[in-house]
């Protein structure tokens, strides 16, 4: 299961972390938390903390390129490295083991491993840029 932040990077393609400083509405803000499909972010200088869409009036600071091209796998819904291929590099997908102790915890080789990632990470800085690349 994945949490409400990264849901929401993953289907708004936004970079939207837990204390990120932003801008909304032409104002320096900061993100709280997130709710839903809202983020929950406080303007610099007001005491409430507002609920806003993560796409409209905030702009984003630039986050750079990463280093290896990221996906989103198809199995476990993470944001991983992908390989030169294309296609998504090893890594482990946990679980829990019912059959001994609640509260041991086991990891196996995620099934998405080696598969085409269900779409690339893209983080945009504002909504609306990006979206169509020039051909």
């Amino acid at each position: 299961m994945s949490s409400t932040m990264e849901w929401i990077r993953r289907t708004y393609d936004v970079p939207a972390r837990h204390g990120m400083r932003i801008e909304y509405d032409g104002k320096p803000a900061t993100i709280i938390g997130a709710g839903g499909a809202s983020l929950r972010i406080r303007v610099d200088g007001d005491r409430r903390i507002l609920p806003t869409h993560p796409c409209y009036r905030i702009v984003y600071p630039a986050v750079p390129a990463p280093t290896r091209p990221r996906g989103w796998c198809k199995h476990c819904g993470k944001d991983r490295a992908m390989t030169r291929d294309g296609v998504m590099a090893k890594h482990q997908w946990g679980g829990r083991s019912w059959s001994g102790s609640r509260s041991r915890r086991w990891s196996k080789p995620c099934p998405g491993s080696g598969q085409p990632p269900w779409k690339p990470v893209r983080n945009q800085t504002h909504p609306g840029e990006q979206r169509h690349s020039a051909a």
